[in-house]
């Protein structure tokens, strides 16, 4: 007897919407070979050999909708994504499908498998992602209670989710929050309780994700204009810049015996100045003059804290 697949929790749909995707991304493949592999997946909590044709169409149109891509069926009954080089796309839905496909993957393995694959800790909030993508998927606004680091009392906010955003270890949901008539960063560990709505909501037209956070590093977006950035950066460490670049518009400009010149055009940001500072004396701001001269009054901020502190 097959058990009804639609109660299922969100969090164990989204587990089946991801097996479901990576499945049919190794294809084309039968809806047989489909049931096959499903009959022995470590997903299939119900333990059933098949999965019915109501719930596979109803996931093909979740996921299609929830990660943005058409799954098709060949004339041979065979399914296929469309454009399946779109899934390994570095934006916020690769993103999250690697990070939940290496999930289910994991869950296949041998403990001791397990034990050698290490994860950096992520702070409390990952909870919250699951509520949050449902919310953007029917566009429901949501109530959140939030806690940031410098109030005493959490704030209620009414909110319309535009995207999320990953960023060094923390999840970070950008919406319009009613109460301040604007858009908002929120630290999903700082998020006491979300709750939907009944209210709906719509996107901007003129709002896009990539483009939103396209002139800056990290997710500070200050009220400034973009302008040139121009870093010295020590030989031995040049190779970790160019093969992780800080921001999208670098450009490595000047390769010189014992160092290299990069250039940055984008708005300077804290989360920027953090990148740089990480590198201690491998990395020397040239220009603007403004900014070098910065660096120069906090790296001899620093040297006095040294030279008073006691031994």
């Amino acid at each position: 007897m097959i058990r009804d697949m639609s109660k299922s929790s969100t969090g164990y749909l989204f587990e089946c919407y991801i097996w479901l995707v990576n499945t049919i991304s190794r294809g084309p493949i039968s809806r047989k070979a489909i049931d096959e592999k499903w009959a022995h997946a470590s997903v299939n909590d119900y333990q059933t050999d098949s999965i019915p044709d109501s719930t596979f169409h109803r996931w093909r149109n979740t996921v299609e909708l929830l990660f943005d891509i058409t799954i098709k069926c060949n004339a041979s009954g065979e399914y296929y994504i469309d454009g399946v080089t779109d899934l390994h796309r570095t934006d916020l839905r690769g993103r999250i499908m690697n990070l939940l496909s290496v999930n289910n993957m994991l869950r296949d393995c041998h403990e001791n498998l397990r034990k050698q694959i290490l994860f950096e800790p992520i702070p409390a909030g990952e909870e919250h992602l699951e509520t949050i993508i449902a919310a953007m998927r029917d566009r429901q606004v949501l109530e959140l209670s939030y806690q940031n680091f410098v109030s005493d009392k959490p704030t209620v906010y009414h909110v319309e989710a535009y995207c999320l955003k990953a960023y060094r270890q923390r999840w970070y949901l950008i919406a319009f929050a009613q109460e301040r008539n604007g858009i908002r960063h929120f630290s999903l560990d700082r998020m006491l309780q979300i709750e939907p709505t009944q209210d709906n909501y719509t996107i901007p037209d003129d709002f896009d994700a990539e483009e939103y956070f396209s002139q800056v590093c990290g997710v500070t977006i200050p009220k400034m204009q973009p302008q040139e950035i121009k870093i010295k950066v020590s030989k031995a460490i040049v190779p970790y810049f160019r093969t992780l670049p800080i921001h999208p518009s670098q450009k490595e400009i000047e390769v010189r015996k014992n160092d290299s010149v990069f250039s940055y055009y984008l708005i300077p940001n804290e989360e920027f100045f953090r990148e740089l500072r990480a590198w201690g004396n491998d990395v020397l701001v040239l220009s603007p003059d403004r900014i070098a001269r910065d660096f120069c009054a906090e790296a001899k901020l620093i040297y006095r804290l040294y030279q008073s502190s006691p031994e």
